[in-house]
Protein backbone atom coordinates (compact mmCIF):
# COMPACT_ATOMS: atom_id res chain seq x y z
CA UNK A 1 0.00 0.00 0.00
CA UNK A 2 1.09 3.42 -0.67
CA UNK A 3 2.21 5.97 2.32
CA UNK A 4 3.29 9.62 2.23
CA UNK A 5 4.47 11.68 4.56
CA UNK A 6 3.53 15.10 5.94
CA UNK A 7 5.64 17.73 5.37
CA UNK A 8 3.59 20.66 5.72
CA UNK A 9 -0.06 22.29 7.15
CA UNK A 10 -1.67 24.89 4.31
CA UNK A 11 -4.82 25.22 6.23
CA UNK A 12 -5.29 24.75 10.26
CA UNK A 13 -8.92 25.84 11.97
CA UNK A 14 -9.89 23.70 14.96
CA UNK A 15 -7.47 20.63 13.26
CA UNK A 16 -5.47 20.11 9.93
CA UNK A 17 -7.97 20.88 7.24
CA UNK A 18 -5.26 20.77 4.39
CA UNK A 19 -2.12 19.34 3.91
CA UNK A 20 0.75 18.42 1.41
CA UNK A 21 2.71 15.44 1.63
CA UNK A 22 5.49 13.84 -0.13
CA UNK A 23 5.74 9.69 -0.84
CA UNK A 24 9.26 8.04 -0.57
CA UNK A 25 10.38 8.81 -4.09
CA UNK A 26 9.60 12.50 -4.04
CA UNK A 27 6.00 12.61 -5.63
CA UNK A 28 3.98 15.30 -4.22
CA UNK A 29 0.11 15.41 -2.70
CA UNK A 30 -2.62 17.24 -1.16
CA UNK A 31 -4.91 16.28 1.40
CA UNK A 32 -7.87 18.06 2.43
CA UNK A 33 -9.96 16.28 5.59
CA UNK A 34 -13.52 14.74 4.28
CA UNK A 35 -15.13 13.43 7.77
CA UNK A 36 -14.21 12.10 11.19
CA UNK A 37 -15.00 8.76 12.14
CA UNK A 38 -14.13 7.78 16.16
CA UNK A 39 -11.06 9.07 17.01
CA UNK A 40 -9.64 9.56 13.38
CA UNK A 41 -10.05 11.94 10.66
CA UNK A 42 -10.38 11.06 7.60
CA UNK A 43 -8.91 13.11 3.99
CA UNK A 44 -9.16 13.09 0.64
CA UNK A 45 -5.57 12.78 -0.83
CA UNK A 46 -4.04 13.29 -4.65
CA UNK A 47 -1.24 13.68 -6.94
CA UNK A 48 -0.33 17.04 -7.32
CA UNK A 49 2.39 18.60 -9.44
CA UNK A 50 4.90 20.49 -8.03
CA UNK A 51 4.00 24.06 -9.60
CA UNK A 52 0.24 23.39 -9.69
CA UNK A 53 0.85 23.14 -5.65
CA UNK A 54 3.34 26.42 -5.34
CA UNK A 55 0.25 27.86 -7.38
CA UNK A 56 -2.20 27.11 -5.04
CA UNK A 57 -0.20 28.75 -1.99
CA UNK A 58 -0.08 32.01 -3.84
CA UNK A 59 -3.67 31.82 -4.75
CA UNK A 60 -3.71 31.66 -7.95
CA UNK A 61 -5.44 28.37 -8.24
CA UNK A 62 -7.98 26.67 -6.28
CA UNK A 63 -8.47 24.03 -4.41
CA UNK A 64 -10.50 21.94 -6.43
CA UNK A 65 -8.78 22.07 -9.30
CA UNK A 66 -6.08 20.44 -7.70
CA UNK A 67 -7.75 17.60 -7.31
CA UNK A 68 -9.61 17.51 -10.15
CA UNK A 69 -5.72 17.65 -12.53
CA UNK A 70 -4.69 14.70 -9.90
CA UNK A 71 -2.31 12.52 -12.08
CA UNK A 72 -3.99 9.62 -13.77
CA UNK A 73 -7.20 10.45 -12.04
CA UNK A 74 -6.12 8.72 -9.26
CA UNK A 75 -7.67 9.61 -5.99
CA UNK A 76 -7.04 7.97 -2.23
CA UNK A 77 -8.64 8.23 1.39
CA UNK A 78 -6.71 7.91 4.36
CA UNK A 79 -7.45 7.76 7.97
CA UNK A 80 -5.47 9.30 10.71
CA UNK A 81 -5.62 10.54 14.59
CA UNK A 82 -3.28 13.37 14.14
CA UNK A 83 0.14 12.19 15.53
CA UNK A 84 2.98 14.06 14.43
CA UNK A 85 5.33 12.42 12.29
CA UNK A 86 3.08 9.08 11.45
CA UNK A 87 3.17 8.24 7.78
CA UNK A 88 -0.26 7.54 6.28
CA UNK A 89 -1.86 4.72 4.64
CA UNK A 90 -3.25 5.56 1.37
CA UNK A 91 -6.42 3.40 0.28
CA UNK A 92 -6.56 3.56 -3.69
CA UNK A 93 -10.19 4.48 -4.35
CA UNK A 94 -12.03 3.45 -7.89
CA UNK A 95 -14.46 5.72 -9.80
CA UNK A 96 -15.06 9.40 -10.50
CA UNK A 97 -13.74 11.82 -7.58
CA UNK A 98 -16.39 14.79 -8.85
CA UNK A 99 -19.08 12.36 -8.27
CA UNK A 100 -18.12 11.42 -4.78
CA UNK A 101 -19.51 15.19 -2.84
CA UNK A 102 -15.78 15.24 -0.95
CA UNK A 103 -14.71 18.16 -3.54
CA UNK A 104 -14.44 21.48 -2.03
CA UNK A 105 -16.45 24.19 -3.68
CA UNK A 106 -15.22 25.89 -6.88
CA UNK A 107 -12.72 29.14 -5.67
CA UNK A 108 -11.66 27.97 -2.89
CA UNK A 109 -8.12 29.37 -2.06
CA UNK A 110 -5.73 30.19 0.47
CA UNK A 111 -6.71 33.65 0.34
CA UNK A 112 -10.16 32.54 2.10
CA UNK A 113 -8.24 30.54 4.92
CA UNK A 114 -7.66 32.15 8.81
CA UNK A 115 -4.68 33.07 9.67
CA UNK A 116 -2.20 32.59 12.12
CA UNK A 117 -0.65 35.41 14.62
CA UNK A 118 2.71 35.03 14.78
CA UNK A 119 3.61 39.13 13.88
CA UNK A 120 1.51 39.05 17.52
CA UNK A 121 3.30 35.94 19.56
CA UNK A 122 6.58 38.09 18.04
CA UNK A 123 5.52 41.33 19.20
CA UNK A 124 4.99 40.13 22.78
CA UNK A 125 8.14 38.43 23.02
CA UNK A 126 10.28 40.88 21.59
CA UNK A 127 8.04 44.20 23.17
CA UNK A 128 8.29 46.10 19.89
CA UNK A 129 6.36 46.44 16.64
CA UNK A 130 7.44 43.15 14.75
CA UNK A 131 6.26 42.74 10.27
CA UNK A 132 6.75 39.20 9.35
CA UNK A 133 6.27 38.43 5.29
CA UNK A 134 6.18 35.58 3.21
CA UNK A 135 6.41 34.60 -0.28
CA UNK A 136 6.09 31.95 -3.28
CA UNK A 137 8.29 32.08 -5.88
CA UNK A 138 8.45 29.56 -8.23
CA UNK A 139 11.51 27.87 -6.81
CA UNK A 140 9.09 27.27 -3.61
CA UNK A 141 7.29 24.46 -5.95
CA UNK A 142 10.45 21.99 -4.99
CA UNK A 143 10.86 22.88 -1.34
CA UNK A 144 10.56 26.16 0.88
CA UNK A 145 13.24 28.18 -0.54
CA UNK A 146 13.64 31.75 -2.62
CA UNK A 147 16.67 33.16 -4.33
CA UNK A 148 18.78 34.97 -2.56
CA UNK A 149 18.37 38.00 -5.40
CA UNK A 150 14.45 37.90 -4.80
CA UNK A 151 14.70 38.24 -0.96
CA UNK A 152 17.16 40.96 -1.35
CA UNK A 153 15.51 42.82 -3.51
CA UNK A 154 12.03 42.50 -1.80
CA UNK A 155 13.67 43.44 1.21
CA UNK A 156 14.84 46.77 0.10
CA UNK A 157 11.53 47.22 -2.18
CA UNK A 158 8.94 46.40 1.32
CA UNK A 159 11.36 48.92 3.04
CA UNK A 160 10.98 51.46 0.39
CA UNK A 161 7.55 51.21 0.53
CA UNK A 162 7.51 51.23 4.79
CA UNK A 163 9.14 54.46 4.34
CA UNK A 164 7.04 56.49 2.02
CA UNK A 165 4.07 55.11 3.94
CA UNK A 166 5.34 56.55 7.24
CA UNK A 167 6.44 59.87 5.89
CA UNK A 168 2.96 60.28 4.27
CA UNK A 169 1.28 59.28 7.53
CA UNK A 170 3.60 62.06 9.35
CA UNK A 171 2.52 64.47 6.92
CA UNK A 172 -1.18 64.09 7.74
CA UNK A 173 -0.09 65.06 11.68
CA UNK A 174 -0.38 68.86 12.86
CA UNK A 175 2.23 70.71 12.93
CA UNK A 176 2.65 70.33 17.10
CA UNK A 177 1.91 66.95 16.79
CA UNK A 178 4.85 66.44 14.40
CA UNK A 179 7.08 68.45 16.26
CA UNK A 180 6.59 66.40 19.31
CA UNK A 181 8.41 63.25 17.83
CA UNK A 182 11.40 62.00 16.22
CA UNK A 183 10.63 61.14 12.57
CA UNK A 184 14.49 60.62 11.50
CA UNK A 185 14.35 56.97 11.85
CA UNK A 186 10.75 55.98 12.19
CA UNK A 187 10.41 54.07 9.28
CA UNK A 188 13.48 51.41 9.89
CA UNK A 189 13.47 48.04 10.31
CA UNK A 190 15.84 45.08 11.15
CA UNK A 191 15.84 41.79 10.18
CA UNK A 192 15.84 39.79 13.09
CA UNK A 193 14.84 35.93 12.18
CA UNK A 194 16.71 35.59 8.67
CA UNK A 195 13.67 33.06 7.55
CA UNK A 196 11.50 31.45 9.89
CA UNK A 197 9.99 27.88 9.74
CA UNK A 198 9.50 27.15 5.98
CA UNK A 199 12.73 29.49 4.98
CA UNK A 200 11.15 32.10 2.74
CA UNK A 201 9.09 33.43 5.76
CA UNK A 202 10.91 36.61 7.16
CA UNK A 203 10.56 38.35 10.31
CA UNK A 204 11.19 41.79 11.16
CA UNK A 205 11.01 44.43 14.07
CA UNK A 206 11.49 48.23 14.62
CA UNK A 207 14.87 49.66 14.41
CA UNK A 208 13.51 52.43 16.75
CA UNK A 209 13.38 50.85 20.60
CA UNK A 210 9.93 51.30 21.53
CA UNK A 211 8.27 53.46 24.34
CA UNK A 212 6.83 51.64 27.88
CA UNK A 213 3.99 50.16 26.31
CA UNK A 214 6.12 48.65 22.93
CA UNK A 215 4.32 50.96 20.54
CA UNK A 216 6.95 52.09 17.96
CA UNK A 217 6.31 55.21 15.15
CA UNK A 218 6.74 51.93 13.05
CA UNK A 219 3.59 51.13 13.33
CA UNK A 220 2.33 54.49 11.86
CA UNK A 221 4.04 53.82 8.81
CA UNK A 222 2.39 50.61 8.88
CA UNK A 223 -1.08 51.22 9.02
CA UNK A 224 -0.71 53.97 6.14
CA UNK A 225 0.39 50.37 4.39
CA UNK A 226 -2.43 48.70 4.99
CA UNK A 227 -4.48 51.09 3.25
CA UNK A 228 -2.29 50.99 0.13
CA UNK A 229 -2.09 47.58 0.21
CA UNK A 230 -6.14 47.69 0.46
CA UNK A 231 -5.98 48.81 -3.05
CA UNK A 232 -4.81 45.06 -4.08
CA UNK A 233 -8.62 43.91 -2.73
CA UNK A 234 -10.31 45.23 -6.22
CA UNK A 235 -7.63 45.69 -8.97
CA UNK A 236 -10.39 47.15 -11.25
CA UNK A 237 -10.53 49.97 -8.84
CA UNK A 238 -6.93 50.27 -7.53
CA UNK A 239 -5.57 53.09 -10.02
CA UNK A 240 -8.37 55.23 -8.89
CA UNK A 241 -8.03 54.24 -4.80
CA UNK A 242 -4.42 54.94 -5.39
CA UNK A 243 -4.73 58.72 -6.07
CA UNK A 244 -4.81 59.80 -2.89
CA UNK A 245 -1.41 58.09 -2.13
CA UNK A 246 0.57 59.86 -5.15
CA UNK A 247 3.86 60.61 -5.24
CA UNK A 248 6.49 58.26 -3.30
CA UNK A 249 4.12 56.38 -1.71
CA UNK A 250 2.38 54.86 -5.02
CA UNK A 251 5.67 54.85 -6.79
CA UNK A 252 7.03 52.48 -4.46
CA UNK A 253 3.82 50.48 -4.10
CA UNK A 254 3.37 50.32 -7.80
CA UNK A 255 8.07 49.39 -8.04
CA UNK A 256 6.91 46.58 -5.51
CA UNK A 257 4.27 45.12 -7.82
CA UNK A 258 6.79 44.95 -10.81
CA UNK A 259 9.14 43.50 -8.95
CA UNK A 260 6.61 40.50 -7.70
CA UNK A 261 5.34 40.52 -11.10
CA UNK A 262 8.76 40.25 -12.76
CA UNK A 263 9.56 37.19 -10.00
CA UNK A 264 6.47 35.57 -10.28
CA UNK A 265 5.46 35.11 -6.56
CA UNK A 266 2.68 36.59 -4.10
CA UNK A 267 3.04 38.43 -0.81
CA UNK A 268 1.84 37.90 2.22
CA UNK A 269 2.20 39.87 5.45
CA UNK A 270 1.34 40.68 8.96
CA UNK A 271 2.19 42.82 11.45
CA UNK A 272 1.62 44.01 15.56
CA UNK A 273 2.85 45.55 18.65
CA UNK A 274 2.14 44.42 21.78
CA UNK A 275 -1.08 45.98 22.70
CA UNK A 276 -3.06 44.54 20.22
CA UNK A 277 -5.74 41.91 20.59
CA UNK A 278 -5.10 40.68 16.72
CA UNK A 279 -2.48 41.25 14.16
CA UNK A 280 -2.88 43.30 10.88
CA UNK A 281 -2.54 41.25 7.46
CA UNK A 282 -2.33 42.40 3.96
CA UNK A 283 -0.98 41.21 0.59
CA UNK A 284 -1.33 40.61 -3.11
CA UNK A 285 -1.83 37.12 -5.16
CA UNK A 286 0.53 36.56 -7.87
CA UNK A 287 -2.53 36.60 -10.22
CA UNK A 288 -3.36 40.23 -8.43
CA UNK A 289 0.33 41.53 -8.63
CA UNK A 290 1.24 40.70 -12.56
CA UNK A 291 -2.42 42.83 -13.48
CA UNK A 292 -1.25 45.84 -10.98
CA UNK A 293 1.88 45.89 -12.39
CA UNK A 294 0.34 46.03 -15.48
CA UNK A 295 -2.55 48.28 -14.77
CA UNK A 296 -0.07 50.70 -12.74
CA UNK A 297 3.09 51.23 -14.73
CA UNK A 298 3.52 54.36 -16.23
CA UNK A 299 0.70 56.07 -14.73
CA UNK A 300 2.93 59.02 -14.11
CA UNK A 301 0.04 60.82 -12.24
CA UNK A 302 0.22 58.72 -9.64
CA UNK A 303 4.14 58.32 -9.24
CA UNK A 304 5.25 61.74 -9.47
CA UNK A 305 4.61 64.06 -6.59
CA UNK A 306 4.74 68.05 -7.04
CA UNK A 307 7.49 69.87 -4.84
CA UNK A 308 8.28 73.58 -4.72
CA UNK A 309 12.23 74.67 -3.98
CA UNK A 310 12.85 78.26 -3.38
CA UNK A 311 16.53 79.07 -3.88
CA UNK A 312 18.98 81.32 -5.26
CA UNK A 313 19.96 80.63 -8.86
CA UNK A 314 22.89 79.32 -9.00
CA UNK A 315 22.95 78.71 -13.12
CA UNK A 316 22.09 75.91 -15.69
CA UNK A 317 24.26 73.68 -17.98
CA UNK A 318 22.68 73.96 -21.49
CA UNK A 319 24.11 70.93 -22.89
CA UNK A 320 23.07 68.73 -20.58
CA UNK A 321 19.31 70.61 -19.19
CA UNK A 322 20.41 70.63 -15.53
CA UNK A 323 20.20 73.57 -13.31
CA UNK A 324 20.35 74.23 -9.65
CA UNK A 325 19.32 76.20 -6.79
CA UNK A 326 21.08 77.44 -3.47
CA UNK A 327 19.13 77.32 0.02
CA UNK A 328 19.73 76.74 4.07
CA UNK A 329 20.08 72.62 2.73
CA UNK A 330 22.58 72.97 -0.42
CA UNK A 331 22.53 72.80 -3.67
CA UNK A 332 19.60 71.60 -5.30
CA UNK A 333 20.01 70.47 -8.79
CA UNK A 334 16.64 69.15 -11.22
CA UNK A 335 16.53 69.10 -15.30
CA UNK A 336 14.80 70.71 -18.19
CA UNK A 337 12.31 68.83 -20.35
CA UNK A 338 10.40 69.77 -23.22
CA UNK A 339 7.53 71.18 -21.36
CA UNK A 340 9.41 73.24 -19.06
CA UNK A 341 9.88 77.18 -18.81
CA UNK A 342 12.54 78.93 -19.92
CA UNK A 343 15.27 79.73 -17.96
CA UNK A 344 16.79 82.75 -20.24
CA UNK A 345 16.93 85.92 -18.25
CA UNK A 346 16.93 84.33 -14.56
CA UNK A 347 19.53 86.17 -12.38
CA UNK A 348 22.29 84.07 -10.58
CA UNK A 349 22.51 84.94 -6.94
CA UNK A 350 18.71 85.60 -7.12
CA UNK A 351 16.00 83.92 -5.27
CA UNK A 352 13.00 81.92 -7.35
CA UNK A 353 10.64 79.49 -6.57
CA UNK A 354 11.33 76.28 -8.55
CA UNK A 355 7.59 74.53 -9.12
CA UNK A 356 8.68 70.64 -10.26
CA UNK A 357 7.61 67.14 -10.53
CA UNK A 358 9.95 64.53 -8.65
CA UNK A 359 10.39 61.10 -9.79
CA UNK A 360 12.00 58.78 -7.57
CA UNK A 361 13.91 55.40 -8.08
CA UNK A 362 15.18 52.61 -6.15
CA UNK A 363 18.42 50.89 -7.60
CA UNK A 364 19.80 47.39 -6.73
CA UNK A 365 21.85 48.85 -3.46
CA UNK A 366 18.26 50.35 -2.23
CA UNK A 367 19.44 53.74 -2.71
CA UNK A 368 16.55 56.36 -3.73
CA UNK A 369 17.26 58.62 -6.75
CA UNK A 370 15.56 61.75 -6.88
CA UNK A 371 15.26 63.61 -9.97
CA UNK A 372 13.36 67.20 -9.98
CA UNK A 373 11.75 68.32 -13.52
CA UNK A 374 10.99 72.22 -13.57
CA UNK A 375 7.60 72.63 -14.56
CA UNK A 376 7.01 76.80 -13.40
CA UNK A 377 9.01 79.57 -12.27
CA UNK A 378 8.00 82.20 -9.62
CA UNK A 379 10.11 85.04 -8.31
CA UNK A 380 10.33 84.28 -4.19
Amino acid sequence: MKTIQPTGILVYYDGVQVFEGCDPIGGHYIGMVIDTVGDYDRYLVTGVRPERLRQFRSSTVDLRTLFLEAPGGEWFLTLTNGDPGESLALEPQSGSLKETGFLPLDGYTLDDTPIDDLALSQARARHNVVFEFSVEPPEAAYGHRVRMTTLGGLLLQMQSVVKHAYQSAVRDLSPQDRNAIDTSDGHLMDVVVPAAPGSYRVILEAAKPPDMFGYSELARGLQRLDEVFATADDPDTAQESLRKHKGRLAGSYIKLMEFLSANNTSLSYSWAYPGLKTASYGGVTEADAHRLASDLSGVTGLTTEEVTIVGEFEGVNSGHGDWSLLNEYGVVKGKINQGSPSLDGLEVGKLYGFHCLEYIELDFAGNEKQTLYLMDIENA
